[in-house]
């Protein structure tokens, strides 16, 4: 049903399909921002329920055999076929998201060159990048010839990535510096952060291997060598850890999931 309605476009139709959705993403911006105050609260929490109350009863609704395309034996219930149209909502709200960063971006470094303020040289290389990025981007997916993209290699993968891996790379400056900071030996936590840290990097280079080289291949003291602690380390106790951690953060995403679904949670979006 939904796949004759989405199917991919080319030409001319891509780009009447483009200007058309900035065109309802304009109207619908209009509506949105003519509509009272008074109404703006309900017809949120209206819509977040209704998106809530679909995933809630589909997920809990009792399942059965149930053929849809491409899976013959799928077993779900009335609801299940529309699980991939409903997914492919999350595309359209990343595509708001992306937008209005992207015109928040626009207004600041904007007033900033419009004002001469410090820093207008970074804000024009914004703009010159983005500018440049966006129409490559675009003439890569209406006009796939190879001049189209070369160039969009080249600024994504010989100018992104490459700044992407300088960045990270001075980073690591800033975690070692933290590293410092927090293995000072104050308290035993710290202490014990720091032997643990020790050991780890130990067992990852062949100089610290080599201090328990001499103990045996097998048996009760091949459980002393320093790669064997390390892998213990990463495998058995940090495992533990992180799922502990991964546990408490499951719990928490669901409350703050209960609370925004019921409409609960207070904000800018949800008080006047």
């Amino acid at each position: 049903m939904f796949s004759n309605l989405f199917h991919p476009l080319h030409g001319s139709s891509w780009y009447i399909a483009i200007l058309g959705c900035f065109a309802l993403a304009g109207i619908l911006i209009a509506i949105l921002q003519s509509l009272p105050h008074a109404l703006r609260r309900p017809l949120i929490r209206i819509v977040t329920f209704l998106g809530g109350l679909y995933y809630a009863v589909e997920y809990f609704w009792p399942t059965h055999s149930m053929p849809i395309p491409g899976s013959p034996k799928h077993m779900g219930n009335f609801l299940t076929p529309f699980i991939s149209p409903a997914a492919n909502m999350l595309s359209v709200i990343a595509g708001w998201t992306i937008g209005l960063g992207t015109i928040n971006l626009c207004q600041i470094h904007g007033k900033r060159l419009l004002h001469a303020k410090e820093g207008k040289l970074n804000s024009l290389v914004f703009f010159i990048a983005m500018i440049a990025m966006f129409t490559l981007a675009v003439l890569k997916q209406a006009h796939p010839n190879l001049i189209n993209k070369n160039l969009y290699m080249l600024l994504f993968e010989g100018l992104y990535q490459a700044l992407d891996s300088t960045m990270f790379a001075l980073v690591a400056f800033f975690l070692v510096s933290a590293s410092y900071r927090a293995f000072r030996v104050r308290t035993g936590e710290a202490t014990l952060l720091m032997v643990i840290a020790m050991v780890v990097m130990l067992g990852q280079i062949a100089l610290g291997q080599q201090l328990t080289i001499h103990l045996p291949d097998h048996g009760f003291w091949h459980n002393f060598r320093v790669e064997i602690i390390r892998d213990w380390i990463l495998t058995k106790a940090s495992s533990a850890s992180v799922r502990a951690i991964a546990f408490g953060i499951g719990i928490g995403n669901l409350a703050v999931a209960l609370r925004v679904w019921l409409g609960l949670e207070r904000g800018a979006f949800f008080d006047s």
